[in-house]
């Protein structure tokens, strides 16, 4: 009996030293996205979106989450036709999901309640140029950095740290505007940062601030492809046996955004 009351009482301080939260939120930001091309690409404006976590939360070792992320947006094109590489201006609508699965591992005894954050990012989101050309992207990226947060019912919390794209796969969809073939670009990723800061009104409330990006270089270049609406390849690389090579030049994106958060703790 003495054992078993104490293996209950042992099961009930553990329960107590960790709980898990549910979380829900909504964000806006401002995005831009740019490729390093002449006449140079960029895409500016709002972008929005909603989501939620779940944290298992410790006063110390090592605990796990997820977070998910619904967005959308209309935002300014500047750029230039691909068929003869002329400046174009337009509106281009973006929408994604993001999924993160997080390893955090709290620091015993920190007075700044630092942490160790890990993650692994899936993220995906189609980018409609026109009503017959859009992009699709898949990234998986690997995220490491630090967390201060006392947790406590009112106070400042903050974060920061690197994330590096690991796996792209962009969809071109070349096929509907024209080419004979539609093979699949991997631009290769570098290394961004990322940062928030943020503030606990109540035991449930809090707002934050954030910075995010992505960093990619140039993919490699496809085998030939043949569009007859395109003359000499301008916006594109040439094949000197004819055809073109299709690319994505290096891109950044970038996005500074407020979050507003519910946490059922």
């Amino acid at each position: 009996m003495k054992k078993l009351l104490a293996g209950g009482c042992a099961a009930l301080l553990c329960s107590a030293a960790a709980h898990a939260g549910w979380s829900v939120n909504g964000d806006v930001e401002h995005f831009r996205w740019a490729e390093s091309t002449d006449p140079r690409v960029s895409e500016t404006g709002p972008m929005f979106g909603i989501g939620g976590g779940y944290r298992v939360l410790r006063p110390q070792g090592w605990q796990f989450g997820w977070r998910g992320r619904l967005y959308g947006g209309s935002l300014d094109y500047n750029g230039a036709f691909l068929s003869t590489n002329e400046p174009a201006t337009g509106t281009s609508v973006y929408t994604g999901l993001a999924n993160e699965g997080q390893a955090i591992y709290r620091l015993p005894g920190s007075a700044s309640g630092m942490e160790v954050v890990s993650g692994l990012i899936l993220d995906y989101w189609n980018r409609q140029l026109s009503s017959i050309q859009h992009e699709q992207y898949w990234i998986a990226s690997a995220r490491l950095g630090l967390n201060f947060d006392r947790r406590q019912s009112q106070g400042w919390f903050a974060g920061g740290g690197f994330k590096y794209p690991f796996w792209t796969r962009q969809d071109a969809h070349l096929t509907e505007i024209g080419f004979n073939a539609n093979p699949h670009l991997e631009p290769k990723g570098s290394l961004s940062l990322y940062a928030d800061l943020g503030y606990r009104f109540t035991r449930h409330w809090s707002l934050t601030g954030y910075y995010d990006s992505y960093r990619f270089n140039a993919s490699d270049a496809t085998q030939r492809l043949i569009n007859p609406a395109i003359e000499g390849c301008t916006a594109v690389a040439p094949d000197p046996a004819g055809g073109c090579r299709i690319f994505q030049p290096q891109s950044r994106q970038d996005s500074f955004g407020l979050r507003l958060q519910y946490s059922f703790e």
